[in-house]
């Protein structure tokens, strides 16, 4: 597995929840730290991961969702969905960032046999 990509992932994820949510600013330096741990090879110092892990897994539970959160609390499976999500959300970024190019720079609409045709 990626060392450190479950931590960058609970970066982003309240970097941008932290921007309309005022309460999840703070785990913003806790998220930091614990990357910059893990990229050095070590372990989170605050174990932030590990406290959202159990804070997810406990919010799936009070909702019912009992064996989801039984999922989610074994370290490994949450690690691995949260790599996946990573992989998944750098995918569809630099793919979404390619479209915005070609659009930006190709004209918007080529007609071809009367029919408006972008090509991607």
């Amino acid at each position: 597995m990626i060392f450190c990509l479950p931590c960058l992932a609970l970066l982003i994820y309240f970097c941008i929840a932290g921007i309309f949510v005022p309460r999840y600013r703070n785990y913003i330096k806790e998220g930091w730290r614990c990357f910059w741990d893990k990229l050095r090879g070590k372990l989170c110092s605050v174990s932030f991961d590990n406290r959202m892990r159990i804070a997810l897994s406990m919010w799936l539970a009070r909702r019912g969702f009992v064996r989801l959160g039984k999922f989610f609390h074994n370290e490994r499976n949450f690690n691995l969905v949260l790599t996946i999500t990573v992989i998944v959300f750098t995918a569809v970024s630099i793919y979404l960032f390619i479209l915005m190019i070609k659009f930006l720079v190709a004209p918007p609409c080529a007609k071809e046999a009367g029919k408006c045709v972008f090509k991607i």
